[in-house]
Formats: C-alpha cells, structure tokens, sequence
C-alpha cells in the first residue's frame, strides 16, 4: 500500500483553489453607490436653493420699485404744475397724475421754446425771449394733451411755486383761452426743443402762445 498518496490526499493544505469566473460580475465593496446618491441629491437641494433666492430677489426689487413710486407719488403737490426735464435737455410743464414703474404721466402740457426770427438772406436770430407753448391741436400732429414719458429719460421732476413766471404765464393763457387753444391757428412745430424754427421771410413764429421774459 502505497501511504505517500494517501497522506498527500489527507493533507488540508493541499486542497485545490476554486476557479473564478471571467464572466461574472463583481460587485463593488463599501457604500460608494450611497454616496453618489448624497452628492446628486445635495447638488439638486443647492439649484433648487438659488433658484428660490433668485426668484425672492427679483420681487424684493419690483416691490422695492412700487414702494419708491409711491413714496414720489405723496411728494406732487396736486394743486400745483410740476417741470419735467428730460435727459435729453427737453422741459414739460404740467400735472403729473401717474407714476409706474417705467413711467410718468403728464397732463395739461406746456413747453417753451426760443423766440427767432429769419430775415431775407436766411440769417436767424434770437430776442432772449421764450414762448410758452400749449400742448395740443397747435401742433402740426395734432396729440391729445397727455404724455407718457418712459423714466429712463428723465432726469429729475419737481413742483413749482404758484408765484413764479411759468405759472403765471400758464395762467394768462388759461385766462385768455378758457375754451382751450384756438386749433385753427396751427403752427410747424411738432415737438418741443430749445429754439423754434421758421419758413424764411415769415418772422417770428405763429403759434398762439404767451411769451416769457428771462
């Protein structure tokens, strides 16, 4: 009897390895999945977070916007006219009755313009003075006495004394216009602007108006 191989096969050290399989899947060790999920779920919670932010910003500023109109709005004396200087150097004289978030309304409008005069050889000239003009039929494109002007363009308001010039000489032409401008008397002019232009040889110019003194 041969004991070699029997003693070989009763060894325990000499059992054979079992052979893995080259097709099979091997599952990860530890939590890594876990973690993955944390890390997405914690970056879509981050989004979500500044899209609230965001969204609480923006109506901070529009209410912040509406708040400051209406903080305007109790400075309009009502039972004065205000002046409204553009950015572009333009002035209007009226009643503010609205301010929005983008927007001032302006009614019963007056604006000045330069007195000038043209002679034969087509040289213009100045007398110093400004003519209050009325807002309206007298103008060439004949608008409504009301005016939206976009804030962007204006660079500041305010109200005037009753007592000053330009009242007064809203007043006069209240006065001697209870009806409203005479609309048959239509003038060239269809915006306001710092000096007034005239046809060559007609002189000063023709629209119906009160003039004001520097």
């Amino acid at each position: 009897m041969d004991f070699r191989s029997a003693n070989a096969q009763s060894q325990p050290g000499h059992q054979p390895l079992p052979v893995s399989n080259p097709g099979g899947t091997v599952k990860p060790k530890g939590n890594g999945g876990s973690v993955n999920k944390l890390l997405r779920g914690g970056a879509l919670l981050f989004l979500f977070s500044l899209t609230i932010l965001a969204v609480a910003a923006i109506g901070i500023i529009a209410v912040s916007k509406n708040d400051s109109n209406t903080q305007q709005n109790k400075f309009v004396n009502t039972s004065d006219y205000q002046a409204v200087f553009l950015t572009n150097g333009q002035v209007y004289f009226g009643n503010i009755t609205e301010q929005g978030t983008d927007y001032i309304q302006l009614q019963k409008i007056f604006y000045l313009t330069q007195n000038t005069s043209t002679d034969s050889k087509g040289n213009t000239t100045t007398d110093g003075n400004y003519t209050l003009v009325k807002l309206g039929c007298q103008q060439i494109h004949d608008p409504i006495d009301q005016m939206i002007i976009e804030r962007s363009q204006v660079s500041f308001w305010e109200n005037l004394n009753s007592s000053g010039k330009v009242v007064a000489s809203i007043n006069q032409f209240n006065k001697q216009n209870p009806k409203g401008p005479d609309c048959s008397q239509v003038s060239n002019q269809t915006q306001a602007s710092s000096s007034s232009t005239t046809p060559q040889g007609s002189g000063t110019t023709t629209t119906p108006s009160t003039t004001t003194k520097q």
